[in-house]
């Protein structure tokens, strides 16, 4: 008896399309000029300029972070999974 599942030609194409969608936002956020905010659990919010992502999206590569202290990172790695939401205009 095996474990695998059963894909559709349907669900493959969609979920290629959803992984190309993904991929698209990845790369606009990598290559954009403008600051994005982070909210990150325990009511945290930091500023910064994502200039990459691992393979998986684990971590992700930030210059400049502004955090609630008075400091500023010049770099720094966040793990994907204490990010809540990432916004920038």
């Amino acid at each position: 008896m095996s474990d695998s599942v059963e894909i559709t030609p349907e669900e493959q194409q969609a979920n290629a399309f959803l992984r190309e969608r993904f991929l698209s936002n990845v790369i606009s956020l990598c290559k954009s000029k403008k600051k994005c905010e982070i909210n990150m659990y325990e009511n945290t919010i930091v500023k910064g300029d994502i200039k990459a992502v691992d393979l998986n999206f684990d971590n992700i590569l930030i210059e400049n972070l502004e955090t609630p202290l008075p400091n500023t990172l010049k770099v720094a790695v966040l793990r994907s999974s204490d990010v809540l939401s990432i916004s920038y205009e």
